[in-house]
Formats: C-alpha cells, structure tokens, sequence
C-alpha cells in the first residue's frame, strides 16, 4: 500500500492568497479609475485631467477629483453624463468581475 500525504504549509498558502487578492484589488482599482475617467463629461476637459488614484495601504485605493464642481457633475448636472460617473463605473466594474 502506498500513501501520498499533501499538508501546505499555512504561511506559503496565506502569503500566496495575500499576493493574490492584491493583484486583484489592483486591478478593480485600475478599471475602476479608467471608467470613471472616462465618464467623466468634457468642456474643457478639466475634471476629466484631475482624477487621481493613489495607493494608500497594501490593499487600499483612493480615487478622487479635486476639480470643486466634480461632485455636480457626478450628479448628473451634465448632459454629457446625466447619471453621473461613478454609479455607472461601479456598475461596470462589477459587472465585469462577476463573470
């Protein structure tokens, strides 16, 4: 009789789902800030060139917009963009890692 016994080792599996799980925050993040961007409704093309992302911890991003009218737009203030930007990215965004 022969016997074949697989034990991982916790920490190998949990640094190796750590590394994981990053690489995919990362991602989401990305797409997220692109939709987003690119929602964003154009005049003068000032709110869409101030969005930033940035990285603020292991696994934690930021997307903001300084510009002080984005929040209207994002409201639906234009026509360019009347459910706003971040709603739609968000819906995208999810819609796409669901699959």
């Amino acid at each position: 009789m022969s016997r074949i016994t697989l034990s991982p080792n916790a920490r190998t599996v949990t640094t190796s789902l750590s590394k994981d799980v990053g690489k995919i925050v990362d991602q989401i993040s990305k797409d997220l800030f692109t939709a987003v961007k690119n929602k964003t409704p154009v005049a003068s093309g000032r709110a869409k060139r101030n969005w930033r992302l940035k990285k603020s911890s292991k696994n934690r991003y930021s997307i903001s917009n300084k510009v002080p009218y984005a929040s209207r737009l994002d409201g639906g203030y234009s026509t360019q963009a009347p459910k706003g930007m971040t709603r739609p990215s968000l819906r995208e965004v999810a819609t796409k890692y669901r699959r």
